[in-house]
């Protein structure tokens, strides 16, 4: 089995064949048993995939195939799309189709057993780092709470990546959400001394995972969620467009995602942002699609955890 190096979960760190079929056109598969530690958390009782661990694989596996096209050190930098259609449930095998004609936009297919799960283009090549030097916003300064997210989330421990959060008191639409990077979380549980701070860097999967979850807690301040409703429902995110990918986040860092709220209906949301740490942007989001379903319309899977 090949194997390369995943940060996040080991369910996503080998993947169980590879084929090359042109030099720029590659094919990857990986198996998720029932128990697999990557549905932990999220969500108990409707595990699945979350999107972001396909944003990990696609950019994984692009790497290895870059490495491989005799074009190593390249580096994923953008999600210019990425469309999320199907979920992936315990036991489902995932296939990811990924090719280019140029590497600065390699295109990503993942199917399950022929059908559509996600798609999209993803970006290889430096950051412009003049764009990702400074960032002139700041937080609000009002209080934070820690406990909102335990009470409105449905992620559990160790998808749950928000640790305060802030509504604006001038503005509904905005909002601030805080991640604390810690060196004790599992994406570091293989850290060593001879660990470089490159490797150390807090995977850019998770950081768009967490400004998601700050996003959701925006949208059920905005009773996105139908708190009012007899039905529980759970938020997806349905589209990521125009990520860009700055400087890095290190333990001991403190991301802040500064959420703002675009358009809102009654069951389809868009916002935009930026993660920083303190006057570093890390992260700019141009623009995320969340949508509302009853969580009973989620397909349910099955763990033994």
């Amino acid at each position: 089995m090949a194997t390369f190096s995943a940060p996040i979960a080991r369910g996503i760190r080998s993947f169980r064949s590879c084929t090359q079929y042109a030099p720029c056109d590659w094919q990857f598969v990986w198996q998720f048993a029932a128990d697999d530690e990557c549905f932990r958390g999220h969500f108990p009782g409707h595990p699945v995939l979350p999107g972001v661990f396909l944003l990990e694989m696609a950019i994984r596996a692009a790497e290895y195939a870059l490495e491989q096209a005799a074009m190593p050190g390249h580096q994923i930098r953008s999600v210019s799309r990425l469309r999320f259609v199907n979920p992936i449930l315990p036991g489902d095998t995932c296939v990811l189709r990924l090719h280019w004609e140029d590497p600065e936009q390699i295109q990503i297919a993942f199917t399950k057993a022929g059908t559509n799960v996600a798609h999209g283009v993803i970006g290889i090549g430096e950051p412009d780092r003049g764009a990702f030097r400074k960032h002139t916003g700041s937080a609000p300064a009002i209080a934070r709470d820690g406990v909102l997210p335990v009470e409105v989330l449905p992620h559990r421990y160790p998808m749950l990546l928000v640790d305060g959060f802030a509504l604006d008191r001038c503005d509904k639409d905005r909002a601030t959400a805080y991640k604390n990077v810690t060196i004790n979380e599992p994406c570091y549980r293989d850290a060593g001394h001879d660990t470089g701070a490159g490797e150390l860097a807090y995977p850019p999967a998770l950081i768009v995972e967490s400004f998601a979850q700050g996003a959701g807690l925006l949208l059920s301040r905005r009773g996105f969620l139908g708190s009012g409703s007899s039905q529980p429902s759970l938020m997806l995110f349905g589209e990521f467009r125009d990520i860009q990918f700055g400087s890095n986040a290190l333990p001991g860092d403190q991301l802040r995602h500064e959420i703002q709220l675009t358009s809102v209906g009654r069951n389809i949301a868009h916002l935009a942002g930026v993660s920083c740490v303190e006057d570093r942007i890390v992260a700019s989001f141009g623009s995320l699609m969340a949508f509302s379903i009853s969580a009973g319309a989620v397909p349910r899977g099955e763990v033994s955890r």
